[in-house]
């Protein structure tokens, strides 16, 4: 006679009860509805080779000081946020679009934790600056996305730049990023993309979109995600509405097709052109274009409506730099995530204040 299966049935749908019930109630009595302050911070490309950014003679290396954080610089603030309860949030759980009209929402998040979003500005690793400093590009090497710089031993490295960086840290401590949550790439497109030249006049265009695909893909998978910085990285304030509308549909022509559309636009240097209650020409061409979320520059949190309570259909968020010069100056606002004095790298070229 067979022995009953009845039993075992039985175990075998206990268990799998129990397994997918506990984690289920342990996330929901985790999660509450976040409606506070969502902390944006924001850098550039890392000073990839600090022996060679600040040697002597280096003609960019003021503005990498200025502009750039080190790659310990990076990785210490990682640290101290870590340490201080943030956590990686992607944007696009923060609000929504209806009816063409952008509104922050409540989004579920860890309690105890407090919610940032990081980006990273002008990553095109422009062909003007190779050898001074800075990686030459991003590359896929066996599924991960490292740096890789022509003239440095060893070419390809997972030390040197944000991405694998902060991979890296994640993987270290998962309970960095909610769901997922990577950072944002900030492109532009006069130069091409990661390092790739796929702009329009590019000699090798073809070649360099067919190279730059897997690394767009591999970053997306990831959980990296894009927006856009303006195709030529100029000033808007001396923009016609006609040289904006050129600027986005560049964009949109060569970046987006590689990277995907976006409803993320940040604005370089910062500058505005708003005009009273959005009603600037030059503003109005990127909300036609699909733009709901903008991005400036300032060293506190600003997540809303500008002006503040209006009915504009966008919303507009600061973004607090990560650079030598804040470094140098933001020791106590900085300091609700990181302490400037404890992150600086002591091979820049300015000394720390004292």
């Amino acid at each position: 006679m067979k022995p009953s299966r009845f039993p075992l049935i039985l175990l075998a749908m206990s268990l799998l009860l129990n397994i997918s019930s506990a984690p289920l109630s342990a996330t929901a009595e985790e999660l509450e509805p976040w409606t506070g302050t969502v902390e944006h911070f924001f850098t550039h490309s890392l000073i990839a080779h600090p022996e060679v950014a600040f040697a002597p003679g280096n003609s960019y290396a003021f503005d990498l000081d200025r502009d750039c954080l080190t790659p310990d610089e990076f990785s210490a603030i990682l640290a101290q946020a870590y340490e201080n309860d943030y956590m990686l949030v992607d944007l696009a759980l923060t609000y929504r679009v209806a009816n063409g009209r952008a509104e922050r929402v409540p989004f579920p998040f860890p309690k105890g934790k407090k919610p940032l979003v990081l980006s990273f500005d002008d990553v095109v690793y422009a062909s003007k600056n190779r050898g001074k400093g800075m990686a030459d590009k991003l590359v896929l090497a066996d599924g991960r996305v490292l740096s890789y710089t022509e003239r440095a031993d060893p070419q390809m490295s997972a030390e040197r730049e944000f991405v694998p960086i902060l991979e890296s840290f994640v993987q270290k401590h998962p309970d960095f990023s909610f769901r997922g949550a990577r950072g944002i790439l900030c492109l532009t497109g006069f130069d091409g993309i990661l390092g790739y030249r796929t702009q329009r006049d590019a000699p090798d265009r073809e070649s360099e979109i067919r190279r730059v695909k897997p690394v767009i893909a591999a970053l997306k998978k990831s959980g990296w995600k894009f927006a856009c910085h303006s195709y030529a990285h100029g000033h808007m304030k001396k923009y016609t509405s006609e040289k904006m509308r050129d600027d986005v549909q560049k964009w949109k022509t060569e970046v987006a097709p590689l990277v995907g559309d976006t409803e993320w636009y940040v604005y370089p240097y910062g500058e505005w052109v708003l005009g009273e209650n959005c009603s600037d020409e030059r503003h109005r061409v990127l909300e036609e274009a699909g733009f709901r979320v903008f991005f400036g520059v300032g060293s506190q949190p600003f997540y809303g409506k500008m002006p503040l309570k209006s009915e504009t259909r966008v919303l507009f968020m600061d973004r607090s730099p990560m650079d030598g010069i804040s470094l140098r100056a933001r020791e106590t606002s900085y300091s609700r995530i990181f302490l400037c004095s404890q992150v600086y790298d002591v091979r820049r070229p300015v000394p720390y204040p004292q």
